[in-house]
This record gives structure tokens, C-alpha cells and sequence, in this order.
């Protein structure tokens, strides 16, 4: 048994240097991958997927190559997305590598990102028809909405998962979002509704896009809604829309404005209100009961 031991011993000293070696070439091999890597050949593609999901042109001021658990990416500093007749969305870091997909395949890459910066966080896949990842803490009123002709809808900082696809040339799939702090800023609306949280699920179709559920709480109103927006010919702002909403309370401020609109509320506050109209203009009424 001792010898059985003193062998065993032995041929454990021997394995470690045995692994030393073979963690080395590893890294070698890999510091080779990284000094052969050809990570500008990624620029290319990179900024066709930008300009096809986003719209903007994208600018990089500094480009190096870093390495990750998943291989060799390529890391940007001080980048740009530009609009035109929009300010520029800016990002500290970009971080971009190949994403796993068999989307390279047929033609369209994909791609893994992480962006850092002043807007916020985004971590996910980008492709020229493919937009899916999360956001942390992002600044929503530095979007391009001047794009879809509307200032922004609201203010503050959001997170949230997004999960699109684009076919024929519209975005479908979904987004879930929240929010701890900001503000509803809508035509029609009296004042900017603050909120102290924020949820929402939003889904992205054909015809239109729909709200199964939204809650806002804040220091004037608590509600909850659902509904959707029509797509038509017209631009973004002109769809029709269709809101339930529930108000479980309302600051005394504001019922002096829903009085006149035929809006009667409870005592404790409390109320139903039908949404229609247009994203632009829109119109309230009591609801239905």
C-alpha cells in the first residue's frame, strides 16, 4: 500500500508540470489567434447590420482587439450612432464579437454586443434583421424618436428585455420593460405624469403593436392599462388607439380635468377610463362599465 501511495505521488508531481505545459501552449495558441485575428474584417459587416436595424451610421474612434471566454472581439472606444436631424446617440465602449447563429449561413451575420456609456447599457445579438438582448438603466429620451415624427413618450431610465425580428421590412416580436423613476409625457395630457415605477409589456405586429399590460405608480396617478395602436398608411404618430384604463388613484389636482370629459370618479379616487384617438391626439372618456 505504500509503495501503491508513493508511486501515485509521484505520478501526481509528474501531472503538474504535464498541465503547466499544456495551459501554456493554450495560451499561447490563443495570444497567436489574437495577433493573427483579423478583427477589422469585422468592422464591415458590423456597420451594414447598425445601418440596417438601426438606420444610423456608426462611428468608431479608437479599435483594438481583446479577448473573452467566448475567443478574440473586437473593442471599440468613443462611438457614435448618428441620425440624420438627430442628436448622436454616444457610447464610452463597444465591446463585439460573432454571435453563435447559423444566420452566417445564409448571408447574415450576426453579431454579440455589449455597449457602455452615459445613455446607458446594452448587451446582446444585432444583426441587419435581428435586434434581441437587454438593457440596463437606459436613457429612452436620447432615442431617435424625431424618426417616427413624435417627441419622446417618456422620460427617464428603463430596463428590460428585447426580442425582434424584422421580415419584409417590418420589426416583430416583443419587449418587457420597467422603470424606477421618469416620467409619461403625452399630447393631450394636462402635465408630464411622473412615476416612481414603471412596467410594461409591449408586443409588435403587422398590423400594429399592443399593450397587454402596463402599471405606472406615482405621486399623481396609479393605473393600470392595455391595449394597442393600429398601423396604417399614415405616419407613426396618426395610428389609432385603443386603451382600457383602470386608475386606482388619482391626485386631487387632476379630477378637476377629467370631470368635464364625462370621467366620474368614486370616492376613494378610482375610475375607468377608454383611451382612443391617435398616438398624437389622443381622446379620453368614461368607460364603458
Amino acid at each position: 500500500m505504500a509503495a501503491q501511495r508513493r508511486a501515485a505521488h509521484a505520478t501526481g508531481q509528474r501531472g503538474i508540470p504535464r498541465a503547466a505545459a499544456v495551459a501554456g501552449a493554450l495560451a499561447l495558441f490563443a495570444a497567436f489567434l489574437a495577433l493573427r485575428f483579423p478583427y477589422e474584417r469585422l468592422l464591415p459587416p458590423l456597420l451594414e447590420a447598425v445601418r440596417g436595424a438601426t438606420g444610423a451610421e456608426i462611428e468608431v474612434a479608437e479599435l483594438r482587439l481583446g479577448l473573452a471566454w467566448q475567443g478574440p472581439r473586437v473593442v471599440a472606444k468613443n462611438v457614435a450612432l448618428r441620425w440624420p436631424s438627430n442628436p448622436p446617440l454616444a457610447f464610452e465602449a463597444l465591446s463585439v464579437g460573432p454571435a453563435w447563429s447559423l444566420a452566417w449561413l445564409r448571408g447574415s451575420p450576426r453579431f454579440q454586443l455589449d455597449l457602455r456609456g452615459a445613455a446607458g447599457a446594452w448587451s446582446g445579438e444585432l444583426g441587419r434583421d435581428r435586434l434581441a438582448g437587454k438593457l440596463d438603466a437606459f436613457d429612452v429620451g436620447v432615442l431617435p424618436w424625431a424618426l417616427l415624427g413624435t417627441e419622446p413618450p417618456l422620460r427617464g431610465r428603463l430596463s428590460g428585455v428585447l426580442d425582434l425580428e424584422q421580415q419584409d421590412g417590418v420589426w416583430l416580436g416583443s419587449a418587457e420593460v420597467a422603470g424606477t423613476s421618469g416620467s409619461v409625457e403625452l399630447a393631450g395630457l394636462p402635465v408630464a405624469i411622473p412615476y416612481e415605477a414603471l412596467t410594461a409589456k409591449l408586443d409588435l405586429a403587422r398590423d400594429g403593436m399592443s399593450l397587454p399590460s402596463a402599471r405606472l405608480e406615482g405621486p399623481l396617478v396609479t393605473a393600470s392599462f392595455a391595449g394597442s395602436a393600429t398601423a396604417g398608411a399614415e405616419a407613426f404618430p396618426a395610428w389609432p388607439i385603443d386603451l382600457a384604463v383602470e386608475i386606482e388613484r388619482i391626485d386631487p389636482a387632476l379630477r378637476s380635468y377629467l370631470g368635464p370629459l364625462g370621467i366620474q370618479l368614486d370616492p376613494q379616487g378610482r375610475t375607468r377610463v377608454h383611451v382612443t384617438g391617435t398616438l398624437a391626439a389622443p381622446f379620453l372618456s368614461g368607460a364603458t362599465p
